[in-house]
């Protein structure tokens, strides 16, 4: 891609010259530099501010948790554009070299989504709360007033007649973060927690507990409870889409600095069982315990040929970067890659898809485990790979990763349990699992 960009010529300009110049400019600066097509003189490339560097911010779109790098275009100090920032691949792909001057990576925009363009009307709504607000009235009378940021401070951290202004709440004592923290002696909470788990575990009564704890238990939510903790715990940080950097500093301070265990996110019920399903999928077992497993991970468009959507789709109800779903559209167009949607409603990636299969809500499983018994009982499934158990195995077929497919399974009285070790039979000990050989049990 050229970095200088030059006018079209007077005459006219070609399509293979709107194209080049759409490609660098992006849409909207491709207009500006190519007015000349109207017959009025064509303007310089320069004219079109928001191309300019000193007319570019670079930064982060927070409209979801993707959190895409973003370049933010202003126009008399006003942000008029928001478009992907063109050094990451998260939105352009492949992305520009981290050495490409700021005066030419300016006229080059990286994709981002219709979310993230929405970036200037979250900036700009009038209903954006910008300031601290108070209540002014009683609950419910949508009263409100702002106060400065110091007092708001104050009032949360040592409470008071906060509601004094309020008819009927003159005399009521709001209580502040410090009457909360009552337990701040962190070699007394945590002999408190240990024997507070022993209670809740049967291994120290209720009564033995208190008798220890005698002196502190006014710092306790419930004495008799003592697995509910102390006092601080009655303080709760609930957090939307906190990223990264923040939710470090947040757990830091809440869990070691207040004191209280109550730090909740979206993921406590959001998205919980697909992080739950790739650690599982992908822990280790090292050293008698399982771990290390992912908790995230994305399809490979680059180089998938079939995809399967369940519940979710390219093009919308699913997650970032941008770039994944230029991916998909690209490599349907050039026939590279076929896609089916598995929703019960037709929605715009399924509009798309080779095969929709409209399942029944709730149906998902009753297809997989459909799909699972049709691929063995016809045998088509890749058997070179699934019968490789190990890494060694693995690397001896030329394969780069393994699956734990033929370990056996113990049978218990309700049902299929843990994996079957192999002291469970004699075989060695609890760090080796077994699968068969030729009808053989093997470690």
């Amino acid at each position: 891609m050229s970095k200088k960009n030059t006018a079209p010529d007077k005459g006219g300009i070609s399509r293979r010259k709107f194209l080049q110049t759409s490609a660098l400019l992006g849409g909207s600066g491709a207009m500006a530099s190519l007015a000349g097509c109207a017959g009025t003189e064509p303007r310089e490339a320069s004219a079109y501010t928001l191309g300019d560097p000193e007319n570019v911010i670079y930064s982060v779109c927070l409209q979801c948790h993707t959190a895409c790098p973003i370049k933010v275009k202003l126009e008399d100090g006003v942000v008029s554009k928001i478009d992907g920032n063109p050094y990451s691949m998260q939105t352009l792909n492949p992305a520009i070299p981290y050495a490409t001057e700021v005066r030419d990576g300016a006229k080059i925009d990286g994709g981002v989504c219709p979310k993230g363009q929405a970036g200037i009307q979250s900036l700009y709504d009038p209903y954006r709360v910008v300031k601290v607000l108070k209540r002014a009235g009683k609950r419910g009378e949508n009263k409100w007033q702002t106060i400065p940021f110091d007092q708001a401070i104050d009032e949360i951290v040592n409470g008071g007649k906060l509601f004094a202004h309020v008819p009927g709440e003159e005399n009521r004592v709001v209580e502040g973060l410090k009457d909360i923290r009552k337990l701040d002696d962190p070699k007394l909470a945590k002999a408190m927690a240990a024997d507070a788990k022993k209670v809740a575990g049967d291994k120290m009564s209720v009564a033995e507990f208190k008798r220890k704890y005698a002196a502190h238990l006014d710092k306790l939510i419930d004495p008799n409870h003592p697995d509910m903790g102390p006092k601080n715990n009655q303080f709760v940080f609930q957090a939307g889409r906190i990223e990264h950097g923040r939710k470090e500093f947040a757990k830091r301070w809440l869990k070691g600095g207040f004191g209280s265990i109550n730090w909740f996110e979206h993921t406590s019920i959001c998205e919980q069982s697909h992080h739950i399903a790739y650690n599982e999928v992908t822990a280790q077992y090292k050293k008698g315990k399982w771990g290390g497993g992912k908790h995230h991970m994305k399809p490979d468009f680059y180089h998938s040929e079939f995809v399967i959507f369940f519940g979710t789709g390219a093009f919308e109800a699913n997650f970032g970067p941008p770039y994944l779903s230029n991916l998909v559209t690209n490599h349907i167009a050039n026939q590279q890659l076929k896609i089916a949607v598995v929703d019960p409603r037709l929605s715009k990636t399924a509009a798309k898809a080779w095969k929709w299969v409209p399942v029944n809500p709730g149906g998902d499983a009753a297809l997989i485990y459909g799909m699972i018994s049709w691929m063995l009982a016809n045998d088509r499934y890749d058997r070179k790979y699934v019968v490789n158990s190990n890494k060694g195995a693995a690397k001896a077929d030329g394969e780069s990763t393994w699956t734990n497919a033929t370990w056996l399974v113990r049978i218990e009285k309700d049902g299929p349990g843990k994996l079957l070790r192999a002291k469970d039979i004699g075989m060695g000990d609890e760090h080796h699992f077994i699968t068969t050989r030729n009808g053989k049990p093997v470690a």
